[in-house]
């Protein structure tokens, strides 16, 4: 590992230690769970990540881009219907950028099912 590597790192742990810290003091900013739900997941805590989005959708209930976060930590954790289910919402919402939602990592294996060759016909993306 070099020396930009290891600053990159370090900066990275505090960034998230933060993040984490200030979670405590305060528990329903929005932004910040939002942040720190990305966090968790990027650092590999799927379930915190989905817990946090879970929080925010309960908090933040119209907020299109918070149903859209859901659906991608649900179908990290491959629960196909209830991350098809918020990808809906979503686009209830008003989630509209439909070509990030075909490129998103995060939706890889959700994009693989029948639910979601139902949301593209629905959508009239084929």
């Amino acid at each position: 590992m070099n020396s930009d590597e290891t600053v990159e790192n370090l900066s990275c742990d505090f960034e998230y230690n933060f993040y984490k810290s200030l979670y405590k003091k305060l528990p329903n900013d929005k932004r910040l769970i939002c942040i720190l739900a990305e966090m968790y997941t990027r650092h590999g805590d799927i379930d915190k990540g989905l817990e946090l989005d879970k929080k925010l959708v309960k908090i933040d209930a119209a907020n299109p881009l918070a149903h859209y976060n859901l659906a991608c930590s649900l179908s990290l954790k491959e629960n196909f219907k209830q991350a098809i289910d918020a990808l809906r919402q979503s686009i209830k919402l008003g989630y509209s950028d439909f070509s990030w939602m075909l490129e998103d990592e995060d939706l890889n294996a959700l994009r693989k099912t029948e639910y979601f060759l139902e949301l593209k016909s629905d959508l009239g993306i084929l």
